[in-house]
Parts: C-alpha cells; structure tokens; sequence
C-alpha cells in the first residue's frame, strides 16, 4: 500500500457554494473595461499588487556525516573519499524524508498528524554536498543544501531562532537510519516505506532511534510572471496532449473526472472519435479540434486515459496496471502536453492503477529520471497532493537536465479530488475556454496558478511551476516590430498580445504585453498599464512612458574570474578554508562607474550574495566576492561552487543577466577565466 499518498475530498456543501461564486467559461469584465477603452501607463510606483503566489521556495543549509561500512577501515584515503561521495545522495534522501515528514501538511487520517505540519514539502533531489572532510577513518561529514517550497509565511509560522544578523535557523529530528539500511531504495521496497519510518512521529521514539540537524533557512528570489512557451508546442501545427487519470478510492473520481473532461471537450467542438465517452478506450485516438491562431492553424488532440474496469486498462489487475503506465510512459515520450490528475504524495508520483490489487500502474519520482522524452519543450502537470518533488525528478532527467525544455506545475499541499476543474482550467490554457474556432487568449502563469488555487477555495492547494526563468516574458502572440506604431485601437497593433496605449504625451502608440524589463529591449521598461482605473497588465515603455529611446553609456560590468576550488587564503582572513576563499571577480569594462545595488551573484540552485545599497564599481576596476570570511563582500551563505562543475550568474537590479561562466571540473587553486 502506498502512504503518504493523498487527495483530499470536500464536502458537497462546500462543493455547490463553489459552484454559486461562477460561471466555467464565462469572462469576468472589470469596471471601466468596456472595448472602446484604451490602456494609459501608469506612473513607476504607483501600480497596485495585485498578483500574487500562494508558496515561496526557501534554501535551507546544514551539516551532517555519512558512516562508511566497517570493511572500508584500512583503505587509501582517495578509496574512502569516493565512498564517501557514493554515500551522501543517500544520505540526502535520508534528511530530505524527514525534512518532508516534519513540513507536510497533515490531514486527519495520518498517524503523525500532531507532528510538524506547515504546508511545505522538499524538493527531493534538489541538493548540493559541499565540503566533504574525513572525521575519522570511518566518518566523513559534508555541508549540504536543499529546497523546500512553503507558504509565502512559513518564516514566520515555522519555529525559528533568528541571530542578530537575521540568520533563522532550527533542529530538525531524523530517524537514526543505518548506512546499510538507507541503501535500501528498490522501487515499492524503499527503507522509508516501512514503520516507524513511513509514519514518522519523534514524539514515539527512543532518544537511540533519533538524532537532530541543525539547519538554517531563507526565502529565495522569486521567479518572474511569464507565459507558456507555445510557439515551440505547436510548430507542427499539431498541440497533442495527453491527459492521466489515476484511479481513485474515495467515488471512482478517475471515470468521473474522465467522463466530465470528454463532455467538457465535446462541448467546445472538440470531435470525438467514438460515439460517446461509453465507448471511449485508450487506444481509440484523441478528441480533435482545428483551431486558428496568431501563429497559424493548429489541430489540437486530447487523448484521455484512466482505468476502465473489464477493459485493457482495468485498474485492479496486473495487465491493466501496466497499460495505464505504458500509455504515460508514452505520452511522457511523445506528447507537447502531459497531464496527471489523481492520487499522489512525496516520493510517489503517478499512481494510475489501484494499489491495493496491484503493484503494477504506478510511477514514482525516483523512476522519471530513466523514462524516455524527447529533447524538446514539453509541459507537465502533476495534479494531486504534495506533487512538488516531482519537479526535480524530471530536472534529473537527461533529456531535460538543462531545464530550458519542461515547465511542470505541481503543488505544495492538498489538491481536491472530488471536481474536474483543474484539469479543464489547465486544458482551456492551451485551447481555449470557448467552443470558437480562434484561440483568442493565453494566460499568464500566476493568472493559471490563481484560477487553479481557487478551485479550493477553503485549503490552499498552492500550485506553482518549475522550470519557468527561461520561459517568454513577451506575450507569445506579440507583433514585437510593430512597437511604437501610431494606432487608434489593439487591433491596429496585432491582436491578441498586442495593445494601443496612450502615452505620457497624450499620443496613442503599439506596444505588447510583458512581465520583465529585459523582455522589452533597450531603452524600454515594462510597465504597468491601467484602464478605468484598474490595472490590466503590463507593456513595454520607455521609463519616460514615451516611445523616444534615451541613449546612455552601455553597462559592461562582467565576472572575469571565478576560483572554485581555492588552496589558498583568497579572502586574506589568515585560515585557509576550501569554502570561504572562493572567489568570484568582477570587472566594470565599461567607460562609466555603475552602480551595483541590488545586483546578485547566483548559481544553478539560487542567489548566493546580493551586492548592498549604494556600492558603485569605477570605469575599468574589480571586485572579489568571497565564500565567507566576513566583510561587505563576503556571501553570507557561501558561493556554492562545485568543484566537479557549476555555472555563475550576474544578475542586474532588475533580474536581467550581464555575465555568465560555466567551468566543467576543477583542480586545486585553477582559476576559471570568464569574459
């Protein structure tokens, strides 16, 4: 049986008050929104915040050890360090369960509901060892790093010290797992399936089954809004998607859900390619619709799968079990757009059959890794209870290790099991709400992750996307080169993306939608837009809100060397320390001191140092910002640089990337030359 797998199912009460806030399909029209309104900019500063996201990532940081087994004693140091190094993703796996076990939100039927319980779950995988040291012959302790995501108040709500320099840190209580035992991770026989791991309360063990970590914790830097990626989805000219539904306990959610999808479709003029959902089988085809937009003429294909008793996908038998993972798997191989919605829970992804007749029909965070997809753009869905983690599984797939072809959408909490909307909102973000031809809007990502999180509107679900820093921050649909044009209304401009708004002048000019200063070119700014008093989105503008470029000195600050694995004392603090001597040098390159405020230096994993307030580098001198050591230019939670290959970022005040060096593996005192 699977624990910790969850989807939580709400009264029906409940469920017809949802139903009275809302018409699905209907538009909501804002005061002072009628079409012969045109959009104004709004002043900087002046804009109202009206977006907002339900979870924030943190970093939480802290030291442990592995223990290498009695026959390792007597070996070459290097033999001994490379068991070491073979040891700690284990031992991760180890802090990441009881690190999860401890945040997770808990609901009446978990054995340890009393224990924890802050809305948060680990990204499992999301890690980096640093520092890995001998203790002794047998011991070898390492520094570590992990995310988690949590409400946007976990810092506040969750048990913290907090030191003079705002440092918060806390102890977290782990299971005392043995070095033989926590190699134990075959699929449906892992180590923390079993009691009293599975169910993990402190409270109920010895002081010998336990032991504490220290940890500290901080927010991460918030990715921006953006879209989608749909140009690369339907540069075919065909959108497949393919839509999972995992069996389910509670009302045979999986037939329900599944019949009301087919009907949703069907009513939008989707063709079927049965006579009704009755005979609808996995292996019938997709329901297709020829639809038009900006970008030319798509096909769009829903295929749905889900277990249908006495058929090829029965969920309670073994040979229907592996058909429903066979149809994943090949969706997961094959389609633009993926879609689970069912029983899930950390550590356990998709659970397509019924695990109480079955083993089969089930695919788990730790198998995604190894299953086949395509080195292209894909998005994911992972629609059910506590599916975070399963963000970083597909990170660790090859073909998606760079992270620039997958979005996946996940949550941090309980999802409802007992409506559809999730999966027909997610679906109207790629084909539309209405039964028309033409596909006439495109969400924004936190105007998705809102309209999925009020589907629940008595427990936040808190949906959110991995993947997304690379995604456009431009309106796909955006007629970019016709920016500034003279125009009198939208339509002049483009259409859908694409907006006439009356600048500071008075004049009327084409612009598009953005979420970023970057996405809007030199000289431009993206910036709030209001009509009636409401504000409506943002479009790109000169600072001035004019459409004349102020031409200004170019900026070339750029990282010129990066030290990551240090053999002397770089930061002069008279200690020799392989963490607080790395070194990242900066250079202003450029005619003109810059200030750098704000700017940061970051890695794969997040923003390591942030440059303070009224720091300005001179026209052609440097900067070394340090691990530790102490000092303005000392990251206050080290740089992070990983010997064996990491990369670094300079970022701007505004996110925008100025540098950028990458370095594969590293010897002792090497220095990694950037531009």
């Amino acid at each position: 049986m699977k624990r910790w797998m969850r989807k939580l199912v709400v009264p029906s009460v409940a469920l017809s008050m949802l139903a009275a806030c809302g018409e699905e399909g209907g538009t909501t029209v804002a005061p002072g929104a009628g079409s012969d309104d045109v959009l104004s900019v709004v002043e900087p500063g002046k804009e109202d915040n009206f977006l907002s996201q339900t979870a924030q990532e943190y970093l939480l940081t802290g030291t442990t050890t592995v223990v290498l087994e009695a026959e390792w004693a007597g070996r070459s140091f290097e033999e001994r360090l490379q068991r070491a190094r073979e040891l700690v993703p284990y031992r991760q796996t180890v802090i990441g369960w009881f690190l999860n076990a401890y945040m997770v939100e808990k609901s009446s039927h978990d054995s340890n509901q009393s224990y924890g319980g802050f809305k948060a779950l680990t990204k499992n995988g999301s890690w980096e060892d640093l520092d890995l040291r001998e203790v002794d012959e047998l011991t070898f302790a390492f520094d570590f790093r992990q995310e988690i995501a949590g409400p946007l108040n976990l810092l506040s709500v969750l048990p913290t010290q907090v030191a003079t320099d705002g440092t918060r840190t806390f102890d977290l209580v782990i299971g005392k797992i043995s070095t033989a035992e926590m190699l134990k991770l075959e699929t449906n026989s892992e180590w923390y399936r079993k009691s009293p791991w599975s169910g993990f309360n402190p409270d109920q063990l010895s002081d010998a089954q336990k032991e504490t970590v220290n940890l500290t914790i901080a927010a991460e830097p918030r990715s921006a809004d953006a879209w989608f990626d749909y140009a690369p989805l339907i540069e075919d000219g065909v959108l497949d998607i393919g839509v999972h539904f995992g069996w389910d306990y509670h009302d045979a959610y999986h037939i329900k859900h599944s019949e009301a999808t087919y009907d949703w479709l069907v009513a939008r003029g989707f063709k079927s390619p049965v006579g009704s959902y009755a005979e609808l089988a996995h292996d019938s085809g997709p329901l297709t619709k020829d639809m038009l937009t900006p970008l030319g003429p798509v096909q769009m294909k829903v295929s749905l799968y889900w277990g249908k008793p006495g058929t090829a996908t029965d969920p309670d038998t073994n040979a229907g079990g592996r058909q429903l993972e066979a149809d994943m798997l090949e969706s997961l191989k094959s389609r633009d757009v993926i879609m689970y919605s069912g029983h899930s829970g950390p550590f356990y992804a998709f659970a397509l059959a019924n695990w109480r007749m079955t083993d089969e029909g089930d695919l788990d965070d730790s198998e995604i890794p190894d299953v086949e997809m395509p080195e292209r753009y894909q998005v994911v869905l992972a629609e059910g209870c506590d599916t975070y983690a399963i963000g970083q599984a597909f990170f660790a797939n090859p073909a998606k290790r760079d992270r620039k072809n997958i979005d996946i959408i996940t949550t941090t909490s309980f999802s409802n099991a007992s409506t559809s909307s999730a999966v027909t909102d997610f679906l109207s973000a790629f084909v539309g709400k209405g039964s028309g031809e033409d596909l006439t809007a495109l969400p924004r990502l936190t105007e998705l992750l809102t309209d999925l999180d009020t589907n629940s509107s008595w427990f936040a679900t808190m949906y959110g996307v991995h993947g997304i820093d690379d995604n456009p921050h431009v309106h796909p649909f955006a007629k970019t080169e016709n920016l500034c044009d003279s125009c009198q209304i939208d339509a002049d401009c483009g259409g859908v993306g694409n907006s006439c708004v009356r600048l500071a002048d008075g004049k009327r000019a084409c612009t598009y939608e953005c979420t970023t200063d970057e996405a809007c070119g030199e000289g431009f700014l993206c910036q709030a837009a209001q009509s009636g008093g409401w504000i409506r989105q943002r479009v790109c503008v000169t600072q001035q809100a004019t459409c004349e470029v102020k031409t200004e000195a170019p900026v070339v600050v750029k990282i010129s060397q990066v030290v990551p694995n240090p053999d002397s004392d770089l930061n002069g603090d008279g200690e020799v320390d392989v963490r607080d001597d790395e070194m990242v040098e900066l250079k202003n390159a450029g005619a003109g001191a810059v200030d750098l405020s704000g700017w940061s230096l970051a890695d794969n994993v997040g923003v390591r140092y942030t440059f303070p307030g009224g720091f300005i580098l001179e026209a052609g001198a440097t900067v070394q910002v340090f691990g530790g050591g102490g000092g303005t230019f000392a990251a206050p939670r080290g740089l992070g640089l990983n010997n064996t290959g990491d990369s670094v970022y300079l970022r701007d005040a505004r996110g925008g990337e100025q540098s950028v060096v990458t370095w594969r593996s590293t010897r002792p005192g090497a220095v990694v030359l950037g531009d």
